[in-house]
């Protein structure tokens, strides 16, 4: 079957083409479509490549991408810019990806126009194909199309520019999302709207980076070297490397599909957030309005770097915020409730914390869980520091105090009975932490408690 044949001759589709393109772009893309149509089947249709790139799109997919073609053979594709801008897209991605669309001419693939070049609409199929298809478990966008955006920047793979393109992925993915997304705007009342801070999309996407930029090292020695300090080196890395850190990231081919399948409408209209097993962003339940001192970016970072089957659901369980300020009130309120999210807010304004694997209880001075525990620091820096194998001294609760890890007196973190102040060490065999506080010993200003998945029986 003539999939591109079937489409162009359709009166259906024609039809529907050129309504979608009246609604973003006005009468006169409405009439660029026919011919866009036209040229599609005369000058592409025979092509196996672009045959194979559209079939990789449903017809109503492809009649939203006739829409698009509309809007881009109009004045340089300035209709496509007003679009994506309303629609969220964040101006850190805005002007690679114009510069794509300016590079869509037939024989002027540089972006340049000879004036008498003109629009190839294969070169858009594959642009949108790159960034919703595919990826490493195919749930998300591709690297292809992740080179595509970095390419478009100008500055190709440098640490610079990745951190660039990640920052702009992470906020257009709030923006869009959040104008449907029942997960984030419970979130927002929660408390996200009211921490939002811009900066911790950049330490957001340098956690992300760590891993391609310093391969086998742990982020403890990164930080504590300061080798975090300053990244954009002018170096670029080859795209092997970057494909190999893309796929091992799936988080950020599921938000670059999430943003550009919805500034092209090529969204699966049989599918919602209900239908994903491990979300971007966890389900809040059970929360009180200000009960969290996390943002979007702290949110984004800290499910991602849980277990698949923690990602889902997260439940509210205590807030110092809402709740009596005293290690009682909070042991009565996460005892036997599964694992965990603790945050800690210091006086000095350092966020950090730790997940435990498994149910808080009173451990009568021993110790519980297992290696799937982890501290973490969200500011001044975002980092997990995962267990060292060296001991099992995960989880201690009492009625005198939580810790986690090391061992009395020198716990990787240490909450006191009142909530009042803590204490953190660096130094400790189960973790490769950091010193999370500024001052030690520290005084607490939040704690809040999260319980992740279903809640046990």
């Amino acid at each position: 079957m003539d999939m591109f044949k079937d489409l162009c001759c359709s009166g259906f589709a024609r039809r529907t083409a050129e309504e979608l393109a009246e609604q973003y772009g006005g009468e006169q893309s409405k009439g660029l479509v026919g011919g866009l149509l036209t040229q599609l089947a005369s000058e592409g249709g025979n092509s196996e490549a672009t045959q194979n790139l559209l079939a990789m799109f449903t017809g109503k997919q492809q009649m939203s991408l006739e829409a698009v073609a509309g809007m881009v053979s109009e004045s340089g594709g300035e209709q496509l810019r007003e679009h994506a801008t309303e629609k969220g897209l964040d101006p850190s991605l805005l002007d690679g990806v114009m510069n794509l669309v300016k590079g869509m001419k037939s024989g002027g693939g540089d972006g340049t126009d000879d004036g008498g070049s003109k629009f190839d609409p294969s070169m858009l199929l594959g642009l949108v194909a790159g960034l919703t298809k595919g990826g490493a478990s195919g749930a998300g966008g591709g690297c292809d199309g992740f080179l595509q955006l970095l390419g478009g920047s100008g500055d190709g793979s440098s640490m610079g520019n990745i951190m660039q393109i990640l920052e702009g992925l992470a906020k257009s993915f709030f923006n869009i999302k959040g104008k449907s997304s029942p997960a984030i705007q419970s979130w927002q009342v929660a408390g996200a709207a009211e921490n939002a801070n811009d900066k911790n999309f950049v330490k957001w996407a340098l956690s992300v980076l760590m891993d391609l930029l310093f391969p086998g090292r742990k982020p403890k020695e990164v930080i504590e070297e300061g080798g975090d300090n300053d990244i954009d080196t002018g170096d670029k890395k080859d795209d092997g490397d970057v494909k190999g850190w893309f796929d091992g990231h799936p988080e950020i081919g599921k938000m670059q599909k999430d943003v550009f399948d919805d500034i092209f409408d090529t969204g699966d209209d049989d599918q919602n957030e209900d239908d994903d097993p491990s979300p971007i962003v966890p389900m809040p339940t059970d929360y009180e309005d200000n009960c969290s001192c996390l943002d979007n970016a702290a949110i984004l970072f800290l499910n991602s770097n849980l277990l698949l089957e923690y990602r889902k659901n997260w439940r509210f369980l205590y807030s110092s915020r809402n709740h009596s300020k005293s290690l009682n009130e909070m042991m009565e309120r996460i005892c036997y409730k599964g694992p965990t999210i603790l945050v800690v807010k210091d006086t000095s304004g350092n966020i950090f914390g730790c997940h435990a694997s498994t149910s808080w209880i009173d451990t009568e001075e021993g110790w519980v869980g297992n290696g799937e525990c982890f501290l973490f620091s969200i500011s001044p820096k975002m980092a997990v520091f995962h267990s060292t194998g060296k001991d099992e001294n995960f989880q201690k609760l009492s009625s005198s105090l939580l810790a986690m890890g090391g061992q009395a007196g020198c716990h990787g973190l240490e909450l006191a009975d009142d909530l009042a102040s803590g204490d953190c060490n660096a130094n400790i065999d189960t973790f490769h932490t950091i010193q999370l506080s500024q001052d030690k010993p520290f005084e607490i200003e939040h704690v809040e408690v999260w319980g992740l998945g279903a809640e046990p029986d």
